[in-house]
Parts: structure tokens; C-alpha cells; sequence
């Protein structure tokens, strides 16, 4: 069960459907709102949300102490979760983004 949640809205920010190959499915929805999802006692998030209108995607989070490690459950890491988390103190290699 989470018990500490961090929210940041990105309202110049747009999220699609993305099929594995990069082409895009859907049509864009402005505005992204990311939610990181921390464990009760836990240090670091398990797992980021990424809500955009109908856009829903929950993004399992690996860590190797402060450094992003894996992620799991998009094609690729929004530049989003990267910002936040690195706004809160982790480490997020470029590797991570397409």
C-alpha cells in the first residue's frame, strides 16, 4: 500500500498511445500529471502514474540506491518522471530516453 505520493502537473506537456515500433496510435491529450508512489518503508518510489484525459500508464521503478535502474510498463521513459525524479534526488541516466 503506498503511503507517500509526490504529484507534479506538466500542463505544456502531451501523452499518445504508442505502439512498440515508436508510431503513434492515438491523438495527443494535453497535460501530464505524474504521481510517484512510495512504499511505507520504503526510501524509493515503486512506482510513477502518468495521467493524461484518457491516458492512463503505471510505471514500475527500479533503483540501485539513487540511480534509476529499470523501469517497466511504457515503451519509453517520459521525460517527466525523469524531471521529477531527478527534482526529489535520483539519478536518471539519458539511456532511459528515447
Amino acid at each position: 500500500m503506498p503511503t507517500s505520493i509526490i504529484t507534479r502537473f506538466f500542463p505544456c506537456s502531451a501523452a499518445s498511445l504508442v505502439h512498440q515500433t515508436g508510431a503513434q496510435l492515438t491523438a495527443t491529450n494535453a497535460g501530464v500529471k505524474i504521481v510517484l508512489h512510495t512504499r511505507k518503508g520504503e526510501r524509493n518510489p515503486c512506482c510513477a502514474e502518468l495521467i493524461s484525459g484518457d491516458h492512463y500508464a503505471e510505471i514500475g521503478l527500479w533503483f540501485e540506491g539513487k540511480e534509476l535502474s529499470d523501469y517497466d510498463g511504457v515503451f519509453s521513459l517520459p521525460r517527466e518522471v525523469g524531471e521529477i525524479l531527478k527534482d526529489v534526488g535520483y539519478v536518471v541516466s539519458d539511456e532511459f530516453f528515447a
